[in-house]
């Protein structure tokens, strides 16, 4: 085990921060206060040069030959794994859930995976110490501990930042920073600078114009899939970039070369808007309609600002994660009784490559069938199990009482499976409950998988959360299993009552296609 203080060394920019009255319980002494960044953070003039520099050029925002590419869900074993420990990890059950995590980990993983974990305080340098000592793990001087001293971390080491390969390179991989889509990830922002620092091989891809959270984001090998919540937020950081006119004109040039449309005026048909949900963990925005749009009367060959917008934030995201991007949670004009949004905050809560050709699908529909085929004893020990992980009187029911916005719509879902079907994919179903009220979010999409030749065989393998509701723990292993994957079932309900679970605390930093 190395254990790494890297305050000193390395020169951070200085990042502005604001306190902020949300926050997460706490451990004694050890606090965690959320922070955000800085309201008034518009694009800088740094972005403004990057994007007058990108619109130079008519290829510069389609992957490039040679460059970067996100890494697949499910592409190779994992040969180095990104972990975060803070104080957002509170004492009690939440805590020992994720170290218990680590210790699986640790263990189930290849005998020379590396772990780079980030810990925020001594006493969570001490808590991965004494995991480490209590797992028995083999080689434990494959583990890193690294402090950066910076204060104010959480636990979700995927949001700031997307895993990235280099193809044909495999000792070279990046890790692409970029703005979150929520703001009460304090100094997160600043963990993939220290990664970076702290692994040879690992370089930096600063790209704050994309504004996403790594959870937003999962991939085939041939493909990317974006959640609109991530397409929304940078089409509306291009429009605030755009006030200044030479990036603006620069813009409408790529624009229309590009595709040969003559751009015309038009708003976006829609606005993120800051929503108070009483939840530090939901997402802080919501996409309505923008009352001052107005459907134009467009010619052919020409589109509106708000369409150029949303274009060239699609293919933003196709440079920077090397492959054609797929959008998930768009409103579908062809559907004019419901307005589809994103089915969930994050896309690795419901929607999960497992192959090149098949993805599994969050269902709420199935969740709901699942428990009302329960009997009275089986619910009885899901309500005990719950109501433990709550700390209160727990119901199935209280899973299904108004919910904010458009929670666990099946029409959202069934979204996501048109366009996976058009493309080509298979979908299998899986459980899907999205909670509220500190109640554990019912996820079996957010998970880690490996799939990779070892010995001549090949090995896949899936570290699966589960929550304690039988029902749907049991349908769920069955169905992973049914797709050739050897099970590790995890206990994260504590965990994801803050409303994630095992991909969302993970990043991968190197995956290979051999053991």
């Amino acid at each position: 085990m190395v254990v790494s203080q890297l305050a000193s060394p390395l020169r951070l920019p200085n990042f502005s921060s604001v306190a902020s009255s949300r926050s997460a319980p706490s451990g004694p002494g050890d606090g965690y206060t959320a922070a955000s960044e800085d309201p008034a953070s518009r694009p800088t003039s740094i972005e403004k040069t990057a994007l007058l520099r990108l619109f130079q050029d008519p290829g510069s925002l389609s992957p490039q030959p040679g460059g970067s590419r996100q890494m697949a869900d499910y592409d190779g074993r994992v040969k180095h794994l990104a972990l975060m420990l803070s104080s957002y990890a509170r004492s009690g059950r939440m805590r020992e859930q994720v170290l218990d995590a680590y210790k699986t980990l640790f263990n189930r993983m290849e005998p020379d995976t590396k772990f780079s974990i980030i810990v925020d305080s001594n006493r969570d340098k001490a808590d991965v110490q004494r995991a480490i000592a209590e797992s028995g793990c083999p080689n434990p001087e494959r583990i890193q501990l690294v402090q950066p001293g910076v204060g104010d971390l959480t636990v979700w080491a995927r949001d700031m930042m997307v895993g990235l390969e280099f193809p044909g390179s495999p000792d070279r991989t990046a890790l692409l920073a970029q703005k979150p889509l929520h703001d009460w990830h304090g100094n997160d922002r600043e963990v993939p600078i220290f990664l970076s620092h702290a692994a040879p091989g690992v370089h930096l891809n600063m790209a704050k114009r994309l504004v996403t959270d790594g959870g937003d984001t999962t991939s085939n090998r041939s493909d990317s899939f974006v959640g609109h919540y991530s397409i929304a937020a940078t089409a509306e950081r291009l429009q605030q970039a755009f006030s200044d006119e030479s990036v603006r004109m620069a813009g409408i040039r790529y624009f229309e070369t590009t595709t040969g449309k003559t751009v015309v005026p038009g708003a976006l048909p829609y606005k993120l808007q800051p929503v108070e949900t009483g939840d530090l963990h939901r997402m802080p925005v919501q996409i309505v309609e923008n009352p001052t749009y107005r459907k134009p009367d467009l010619k052919e060959g020409q589109a509106t600002e708000g369409e150029m917008y949303e274009y060239l934030a699609a293919r933003m995201f196709e440079r920077e994660l090397g492959k054609p991007v797929t959008v998930l949670g768009a409103d579908d004009p062809s559907t004019p009784d419901h307005r589809e949004e994103p089915a969930c905050d994050h896309m690795d809560m419901g929607f999960t490559p497992i192959s090149d050709n098949e993805v599994l699908l969050g269902d709420p529909g199935l969740a709901r069938q699942l428990l009302d085929s329960m009997t009275p004893a089986e619910r009885k020990q899901a309500e005990e199990k719950l109501s433990e992980v709550a700390g209160r009187p727990v119901s199935l029911e209280d899973y299904f009482g108004p919910g904010l916005r458009n929670r666990d719509n099946q029409e959202d879902f069934e979204a996501y499976k048109r366009i996976a079907e058009e493309k080509g994919l298979s979908v299998t179903r899986m459980p899907h409950l999205e909670p509220g009220g500190g109640l554990p979010y019912i996820s079996y999409n957010n998970c880690l998988m490996e799939r990779f030749e070892k010995d001549g065989q090949e090995v896949r393998r899936v570290f699966l959360p589960v929550y304690g509701v039988e029902k749907l723990d049991n349908y769920a292993i069955t169905t992973w299993q049914s797709k050739g994957f050897e099970v590790i079932p995890m206990e994260l309900g504590a965990l994801s009552a803050y409303w994630g679970a095992l991909r969302c605390i993970s990043n991968w930093m190197e995956r290979s296609p051999t053991a």
